[in-house]
């Protein structure tokens, strides 16, 4: 069975059980604050009844034990009802009992000459006694009367006081219950007007009067729309660039089987390799599209790390290195330590793409030289060749996406769009200028030594 989480119901429970506690506690606090004043009460009377006891004894002690049921008759009889009785012991300084009620239970220490109060049990009834040393007699009074009536009086004071409290906690439910369903009411309406657009619908919501903490929720809310509707234009933006890269080169291969299945067989070997060179045209334009797609977007494979330059492009060497043998271009190496914070992946799409773009252009027996090295502060990155060169006018232009040189014989015009992309995510910046010696092109990326890896927007 699944639990209901209820935000209504933590708050009223959490509410609810703070009001309880507030109210147990009022009630314990009422019980004590009305005992007091009735112990009081009831101790004068006690202490009024010693005193009387007192003056009413003989000077003779001798005489105390008969002139006591006279004593108690006229004193403690008379002020008997349906609820309490009184009881009396006397006992001499020695503490030997003379006359009255010996089950009264004493104190363990000897009385001194302030009246004390404590509470005992007598007979099975509750009492409370007073022990009063007598100055004027030489002698110990104990005197004990059974609580029922003060005890009466402490309820009916305590119902008094209760009932206002119960109340007030009933009301106070109310109000919580009400005042709840209130301060909830905006997450409510924020819900309706969730469920009230449609699922293209991405602008920002409307804060409004809202309070400060669901103004919050909002603000929030409207920071991922806008990363929603930011992913979704780079996903049809994606798709568009795909359609129409992709449309023509599918077109030309179905066109060239179907011209090949009409073919005489010595003729469909030319047929194969033209097929052959389409095909491996799309997967390197799905690829570039993926990469361009993966560099934009916000993945976990986006996260920043610390990366060594010098290790990526001795592992990527291995992958160019072949491809550099068979045109006879001579792919050198001058590596100085380097080391930046950045995408690992996305690094070694940028250095990919550079180096591929220096081996498809540069012809053979050319000359390619890949340098790293840190200075001021930055991580520079050069890749030279000496190839036919970019024109001045023009290398501003090869940045954007699926534009190619005139004399470009193949490619997709993505590479230097993805490099551009990366670089800018990692917060550095990327030049074309002409080689020292005025031949080919010298391609300088530039980036901080502690870049943070951010999506940009637009």
């Amino acid at each position: 069975m699944k639990v209901v989480n209820s935000l209504r119901q933590k708050l009223l429970r959490w509410l609810l059980m703070a009001l309880v506690l507030l109210v147990a506690v009022g009630i314990v606090t009422d019980y004590f604050m009305a005992l007091e004043p009735a112990r009081e009460v009831y101790d004068q009377h006690l202490l009024k009844m010693a005193y009387n006891i007192e003056r009413s004894l003989p000077a003779d002690s001798q005489q105390w034990h008969a002139s006591y049921p006279a004593i108690e008759r006229a004193l403690l009889k008379s002020d008997l009802d349906s609820y309490d009785a009184a009881h009396a012991a006397i006992y001499d300084l020695q503490g030997r009992f003379i006359a009255g009620s010996p089950s009264i239970p004493r104190l363990g220490s000897a009385a001194d000459d302030t009246p004390q109060y404590y509470d005992a049990e007598h007979q099975g009834d509750p009492i409370r006694v007073l022990v009063m040393k007598s100055q004027v007699l030489g002698a110990v009074i104990y005197l004990a009367e059974t609580t029922y009536k003060r005890n009466r009086l402490v309820h009916k004071t305590l119902l008094h006081m209760i009932v206002p409290e119960l109340i007030f906690a009933v009301f106070s439910i109310v109000v919580l219950w009400v005042g709840v369903g209130r301060g909830l009411q905006p997450l409510a309406q924020i819900s309706a007007q969730i469920n009230a657009r449609s699922e293209t619908d991405l602008s920002p919501m409307d804060e409004g009067q809202a309070p400060v903490e669901v103004r919050e929720i909002i603000t929030a809310l409207n920071s991922l729309l806008s990363r929603l509707e930011l992913s979704l234009k780079l996903q049809n933006h994606f798709l568009a660039n795909a359609a129409h890269q992709l449309r023509t080169p599918l077109a030309g291969l179905q066109m060239q089987l179907e011209l090949a299945s009409e073919q005489p067989p010595e003729e469909r070997a030319q047929s194969h390799e033209r097929m052959l060179l389409s095909t491996r045209r799309i997967v390197r334009l799905a690829n570039q599209l993926l990469a361009l797609a993966r560099a934009e977007g916000g993945s976990d494979a986006n996260q920043a790390s610390n990366i060594k330059l010098s290790e990526i492009i001795e592992t990527l060497a291995s992958d160019w290195l072949p491809r550099a043998y068979a045109k006879s271009i001579d792919l050198g190496f001058e590596l100085a330590p380097a080391s930046i914070t950045g995408s690992k992946w996305q690094i070694q799409e940028m250095l990919a793409n550079l180096v591929d773009n220096a081996l498809r252009y540069t012809p053979n027996q050319g000359k390619i030289t890949v340098r790293c090295w840190t200075e001021d502060g930055y991580v520079r990155i050069a890749i030279e060749d000496n190839g036919p060169g970019i024109p001045a006018d023009q290398r501003e232009q090869v940045f954007e996406r699926f534009y190619r040189l005139n004399e470009a014989p193949e490619g997709c015009g993505l590479g230097l769009a993805i490099v551009q992309e990366i670089v800018r995510h990692h917060g550095g910046s990327i030049t074309i200028q002409t080689p020292q010696s005025h031949v080919g092109t010298l391609v300088m990326v530039t980036l901080p030594v502690l870049s943070v890896v951010v999506m940009i927007e637009g």
